[in-house]
C-alpha cells in the first residue's frame, strides 16, 4: 500500500532494524520528559513487540502495539510505525493522520538521527498515501421541516455541518443512511476505489411511526413556560412538634454540646499527659542529682569520668520531659477552655461576649478568656 511490493521488500529490513535502534533511544529521558523509567521500559518493550508483529505482517497486532507505546512515551517512530500498519490494514485515513504527526513536528536540534530519518521516511510515504484516499460528498433532499436530519456512514454519525462537504474515506465498500422523525431515505451500499471522488443522494420520503434515525441527533421540542410559583403561605407548626427555627437551634445547641464534650476530653488526655511527663521530669532530675553526687561532684565529675554521660543523658531526659509536660499542659488547657466556651454556647449565652486565647511561656502555658 505504500509503495511498490519490490521497493518495499528491498527497504523493509533496514528500516525495522532503524526503528529498533530507536526504541532503545527512546528509553534515555529527555528535558522537558515526565515519564517514569517504568513507563520508558514498558514502551519500549511495547515497540519491540509491535517491530516483530510488523515484520511477521500481523498489522492489526502492530498498531496496536505501536498505539500503546505511543501513548506511554511520545516518540516518531512509534507514530511511523502505526501510520505503515493502518495503512497495510486499508485505513488510509487514519495512517494519513498518524503521518501527519510526524511531519508536522518540530523536533529539537539535539534530537536523535533516528527521529529525523522517521520523519523523512513520514514525509515521503504520505505522498503515496494521500492519492489513494476517497472522498465522499453526502446530499439529503426532502425533509425541509424536519429538526432531526441525521446521516450516518458505516453507523457513524455525520456531522450535520458536513452534510455537502467531501469527506475523506477509506476505499472499500461503505454503507450510508439518512433519516429523522417520520421521515427515512433508502440505506445505500457503496464501493470506493483507489482515490474515487463520489456524490450520493439520499432522498427523505415519508416513513410514517418511524423515530428519529439517531437519537442524539433528536431537537426536543421546547417544554411550555412553567406558571409563575405561588407566593410562600406562612403556616402554623404542625401540632406536637416545634417550629423550623427552633429545631434548627435545638441541632446548632446540640452540636456545640457534643463539641465541648470533645474538648473536655481532649484537655483531660493533655492535662494526664503533662501530669505523667512532669513527675516523668522531676524522677529524672533526682536520679541525675543522684548520680552527680556519685560521680563526685563538681571536682570528680569532669568529661574522663565514666559516670559524667550519664549524667549528661540524665539531664537530657529530665528537659525532654519536661518539654513534653508544658506542652500536654497547653494541650489541656486549650481543650478545657474549649469545652467550656461551647457548653457556655450551647446553653444559650451569647457568643459574641465568649473567647479563649491560649498562650505559651518560659517554663508555662495556659489559656485566658471571657465568657
Amino acid at each position: 500500500m505504500l509503495a511498490s511490493s519490490g521497493m518495499w521488500l528491498a527497504h523493509r529490513r533496514r528500516l525495522c532494524s532503524a526503528a529498533l535502534g530507536v526504541f532503545a533511544l527512546v528509553s534515555v529521558p529527555g528535558p522537558a520528559s515526565a515519564q517514569s523509567d517504568q513507563e520508558r521500559t514498558a514502551a519500549r518493550s511495547l515497540a519491540t513487540e509491535g517491530a516483530t508483529a510488523f515484520e511477521q505482517e500481523r498489522f492489526q497486532d502492530a498498531a496496536d502495539l505501536f498505539g500503546k507505546a505511543e501513548s506511554l512515551m511520545h516518540a516518531p517512530p512509534h507514530l511511523l510505525f502505526l501510520a505503515r500498519s493502518e495503512a497495510k490494514l486499508g485505513r488510509l485515513v487514519r495512517a494519513r493522520e498518524a503521518y501527519l504527526k510526524v511531519v508536522k513536528e518540530t523536533l529539537p536540534s539535539s534530537a536523535p538521527k533516528a527521529f529525523r530519518d522517521a520523519q523523512a521516511a513520514a514525509a515521503s510515504e504520505l505522498k503515496q498515501v494521500e492519492p489513494k484516499i476517497a472522498n465522499l460528498t453526502l446530499l439529503v433532499e426532502g425533509g425541509d421541516a424536519a429538526t432531526d436530519v441525521a446521516v450516518t456512514v458505516d453507523g457513524n454519525v455525520l456531522p450535520a455541518v458536513l452534510v455537502g462537504v467531501p469527506q475523506p474515506l477509506d476505499p472499500g465498500a461503505h454503507r450510508v443512511e439518512a433519516g429523522a422523525t417520520g421521515l427515512r431515505a433508502a440505506p445505500q451500499t457503496l464501493t470506493l476505489t483507489d482515490g474515487e471522488k463520489k456524490s450520493v443522494v439520499l432522498t427523505l420520503t415519508a416513513a410514517p411511526g418511524a423515530g428519529p434515525l439517531v437519537a442524539a441527533a433528536a431537537t426536543p421540542t421546547a417544554a411550555p413556560a412553567a406558571p409563575p410559583a405561588p407566593a410562600p403561605v406562612a403556616t402554623a407548626p404542625a401540632a406536637g412538634g416545634p417550629p423550623a427555627a427552633d429545631r434548627h437551634e435545638g441541632s446548632s445547641k446540640s452540636g456545640l454540646r457534643i463539641g465541648s464534650y470533645v474538648g473536655f476530653g481532649v484537655g483531660a488526655l493533655g492535662l494526664i499527659g503533662g501530669t505523667v511527663f512532669t513527675l516523668q521530669s522531676a524522677s529524672k532530675r533526682k536520679d541525675a542529682d543522684k548520680k552527680f553526687a556519685a560521680c563526685g561532684g563538681d571536682a570528680g565529675c569532669t568529661v574522663g569520668n565514666p559516670l559524667s554521660g550519664e549524667v549528661d543523658q540524665l539531664d537530657h531526659d529530665a528537659n525532654s520531659a519536661r518539654t513534653l509536660g508544658i506542652v500536654g499542659f497547653a494541650l489541656g488547657g486549650v481543650g478545657v477552655a474549649a469545652g467550656v466556651t461551647l457548653l457556655i454556647l450551647s446553653s444559650g449565652a451569647d457568643e459574641e461576649h465568649a473567647s479563649v486565647v491560649p498562650w505559651l511561656g518560659p517554663g508555662s502555658a495556659g489559656v485566658r478568656g471571657r465568657f
